[in-house]
């Protein structure tokens, strides 16, 4: 955690993850204003956010860990800092939005109470180039590309690109790209990006350390609450390999006993049933 703590040298802003995720957190305000102004539509309300959301689909699936969920208006969304550059973003997104739904789609719920799923990434850079600093990915028809033709099933993948700031039309939006690029806000302006600003140095001016520092040694904590976990996945995962290997060994044992059998080979079988290198060598063979 200090390393995420230092990647902004001595003041940690706005796109450092644990800052992100406190703001996020303790400003529902602020961060439905975020979201709205990266989906283009208002909300009536944030329900529900949660930060470092980890969400592990089953014993031997990759775990995700989402930065920022926000549940409203029925819909569920995941908000993402992405710093640094990933060149499999778009799968990640598919990966993210998928743990989602096996999350909230629980035993004996319907598939049309599935919620729509918004996946949020603000891009510090710019990961398809220079150009266009919005896209919104919805699952289209291949041979009918047309808004008529999407196939509807309530997922969207939002990637906007702060690099890009200075092509997008919404003044709002815009305004949020460059203040993620630059780190920079208009001074005196009453805007989101002020506001989130200030709420940054809030954090930073907690005289009571109360502020992203105790979150960040929390975070630590989590850090090291993981790799625990991550060790106690690896035993159970061999200990699950080792379990179905033996289910293996079991079959191919009681395979090779009625080949033998019918062979006329039963008594073969039966002495090598109490010695374990004949056995070997007889399973071995029949491969």
């Amino acid at each position: 955690m200090q390393a995420i703590i230092e990647d902004e040298a001595t003041e940690p802003g706005f796109t450092n993850s644990v800052v992100f995720n406190l703001v996020m957190r303790r400003n529902p305000d602020l961060c439905k204003e975020v979201v709205e102004t990266a989906l283009g539509f208002e909300l009536s309300k944030i329900s529900y956010i949660e930060t470092e959301k980890t969400i592990q689909p089953k014993l031997t699936s990759k775990n995700v860990r989402l930065d920022v969920v926000a549940k409203a208006d029925g819909k569920m969304i995941d908000i993402e800092m992405q710093v640094a550059y990933e060149p499999s973003l778009a799968r990640r997104a598919r990966y993210y939005e998928s743990a989602m739904d096996t999350d909230a789609l629980k035993s004996g719920i319907s598939y049309h109470e599935l919620p729509e799923s918004y996946v949020i990434f603000f891009c510090k850079g710019a990961p398809f180039g220079k150009g266009c600093a919005e896209h919104r990915f919805v699952m289209m028809d291949a041979l009918h590309p047309t808004e008529k033709m999407a196939l509807d099933d309530g997922r969207t993948v939002v990637v906007l690109s702060a690099g890009n700031w200075v092509e997008v039309e919404s003044p709002s939006l815009s305004k949020l790209l460059k203040y993620i690029h630059t780190g920079n806000v208009d001074d005196g302006s009453d805007n989101l990006t002020s506001r989130l600003e200030n709420a940054v140095r809030e954090l930073r001016e907690d005289e009571d350390n109360m502020g992203y520092m105790t979150f960040a040694e929390q975070m630590e904590i989590m850090e090291r609450t993981q790799a625990l976990q991550n060790e106690k996945l690896a035993e159970q995962r061999r200990q699950l390999a080792e379990k179905e290997e033996q289910i293996g060994r079991g079959q191919s044992i009681k395979e090779l006993a009625v080949r033998l059998i019918s062979e006329g080979r039963g008594e073969e079988f039966m002495e090598a049933a109490s010695d374990d290198a004949a056995m070997e060598r007889l399973l071995n063979d029949g491969e």
